[in-house]
């Protein structure tokens, strides 16, 4: 049997139906797992391998039974670890039915399945006791439910609900301890992608003002993940130094709190505008605090070669575990050598930031929440994008010479501005062409606070429209567009109307061009190759459940913010496509018409 499954197609803007394999949420599941690049992170196996080894040891050597639990098993890595270490009784939880199927075949391969006790349950449903999951609590946890966030997973809950049901007392937890680190910078690179400034050309003159109410949001508190490592060191200004704002004790030591606010006075290293805050965390894997595991930037690691061409490099890489970014809700201009005070706030699952000075003060430190619509509705990428004086330079000067007061334009990609530029620009009328009804919100925002009366937003574009039109532009970078080619939606909605068009009808971009360039990842082709053995452990069956549900349920191409994966190219640019917006005929390339450059 077969599923019929439904998605937006990008290009069209209409719904779709595939059909699919029967198991086809099985698979994705499976797939979108990311198991694989967290196995990759060889420096985080071995530094588990070591710490569990260290924790079995101390419990022989005090005379008593490694009794391990280890939650959230995935592939049983840890727990199959444990067994090599030594561990007496080993039970191991996975809630994910795949995966714990899975599991169960890898511990059989390795010839462990005696040894492990797989229980396919969370493990807040797991009980102790005669009849229970487990005989008796145990007194080693070992887990790795972390994610860029540290707490985003629930590593909150779940450790306290361990501790009250399901560990001894004096039990040793791998990973004992975690400590999150921010630090406060001016990044106006980063800015860009999170407030929208005045539309204006790379020679800052302004054509169309943002709404007050967009520059005042507080903007999303959804954490921005990101490789911090590749960010170019000229991009940022730090104001402060490296700044510890929460300590978690996972051994049960002292309790967790599930909410908390902390505040913390630092002395300011640099004059500049404080915008955001940069934070990794560290995981103290032992109970001596002998075994760090790292996920800071370069600039703060330890074990960075600072004198490397490329420091960057000199340090593990991982996709699963990044670096954060949590903006300010407002800018606060800070004076080197004076103190200011930064407000941490936490829940169960999240993190937001404040900073306050004697002149700047906050009713209180609630959760951020976009009230604008531009955070909702746009992605950080599209913000910046819109940001990006470069790119609004040639839209802007290209308007400029070809509106004038008699034009009736036609802008086919409402979430670009650029049909209120030309609006702005004394067209005579404007009608933008937008479906999506959070970008509709935006556009009647930017038209009031501009004073626009010559703009006409419309779901639909009729014959009435069409006839009258002398100017179609569409800037090719849609909101909800993920790959290149899917912005070639302007080219589809042209030829759906391009027989009714005036026959002088000006079309701006007049054409366009998608190349393609073959390049060697250093990294980031790990997130896709197998794994077959790991700290030399048989993950063969993993690999052959992975790469079956990779081929049903995943797309040959995903998009991927480049700039944080270097790579090298192995061969020139070629033209892969060019469209002529006035022929709408597209040309393939061949090694006759479009040779490698």
């Amino acid at each position: 049997m077969q599923v019929f499954t439904q998605k937006k197609n990008p290009i069209t803007g209409s719904t779709e139906w595939d059909v699919q394999h029967e198991d086809y949420d099985y698979h994705q599941e499976i797939a979108r797992s990311a198991f694989a690049d967290m196995l990759h992170d060889t420096e985080r196996n071995k530094k588990y391998y070591r710490a569990l080894q260290l924790a079995i040891e101390k419990m022989h050597k005090d005379g008593r039974k490694a009794n391990v639990l280890d939650i959230g098993t995935g592939t049983g890595l840890l727990s199959i670890m444990a067994a090599r270490c030594g561990a007496d009784s080993i039970t191991a939880c996975e809630a994910f039915k795949p995966m714990a199927e899975c599991c169960a075949k890898i511990l059989a391969c390795n010839g462990v399945a005696d040894k492990i006790t797989l229980i396919p349950k969370r493990s807040t449903e797991m009980t102790v006791g005669e009849n229970g999951d487990m005989k008796e609590k145990a007194n080693i946890l070992v887990t790795e439910v972390f994610d860029t966030e540290l707490i985003g997973e629930g590593a909150l809950s779940t450790f306290s609900h361990a501790h009250k049901y399901l560990l001894e007392k004096d039990c040793i937890v791998v990973p004992d301890s975690a400590v999150i680190y921010v630090q406060v910078v001016e990044c106006p690179t980063m800015q860009k992608w999170n407030k929208l400034n005045d539309l204006a050309d790379e020679e800052l003159e302004n054509v169309l003002r943002t709404p007050q109410k967009m520059k005042d949001c507080a903007g999303s508190a959804a954490v921005h993940d990101i490789q911090l490592s590749q960010l170019p060191r000229q991009a940022f200004r730090e104001l402060s130094e490296q700044i510890p704002v929460f300590y978690y004790d996972w051994s049960g030591r002292t309790p967790i709190d599930m909410k908390r606010t902390v505040k913390q006075q630092f002395a300011v290293t640099n004059t500049g505008r404080a915008q955001m805050v940069f934070m990794w965390w560290e995981l103290n894997m032992d109970t001596e605090g002998k075994i760090c595991l790292s996920c800071a930037p370069w600039w703060t690691h330890t074990d960075a070669d600072v004198a490397s061409e490329r420091p960057q490099d000199t340090i593990p890489w991982r996709d699963h575990w990044m670096q954060a970014v949590y903006y300010f809700p407002q800018e606060l201009t800070l004076k080197k050598d004076t103190e200011v005070t930064l407000i941490s706030c936490q829940d169960e699952y999240s993190l937001w930031f404040y900073l306050e000075d004697e002149k700047s003060k906050y009713k209180n430190y609630k959760r951020p929440i976009c009230e604008c619509g531009v955070h909702m509705a746009l992605s950080r990428t599209h913000v910046s994008y819109l940001n990006d004086g470069r790119r609004s330079k040639k839209f802007l000067s290209q308007l400029r010479q070809e509106i004038g007061k008699e034009s009736v334009v036609l802008d086919l990609n409402g979430s670009s501005f650029m049909g209120l530029a030309a609006a702005k620009f004394g067209a005579k009328q404007v009608y933008i062409y937008e479906t999506l009804n959070l970008n509709v919100g935006i556009l009647i925002d930017y038209i009031n606070e501009n004073s626009l009366n010559n703009v006409t937003i419309v779901p639909n574009i009729d014959d009435s429209i069409v006839t009258q039109v002398t100017n179609v532009i569409s800037d090719p970078n849609f909101s909800n567009a993920l790959l290149p080619w899917e912005n070639l939606k302007m080219a589809y909605i042209l030829y759906k109307y391009n027989s009714k068009l005036r026959s002088d009808v000006s079309i701006t971009p007049e054409g366009c061009e998608l190349w393609g360039m073959p390049v060697e990842f250093q990294d980031l082709h790990k997130i896709r190759i197998p794994l077959d053995k790991c700290e030399g452990i048989d993950m063969t069956t993993f690999d052959n459940l992975v790469e079956s549900s990779r081929i049903i349920s995943d797309a040959d191409i995903e998009p991927q913010p480049l700039w944080e994966y270097p790579c090298k190219s192995r061969g020139l640019p070629r033209k892969l496509l060019e469209i002529d917006m006035r022929v709408l005929q597209p040309t393939y390339a061949t090694n006759d018409i479009h040779p490698i450059l």
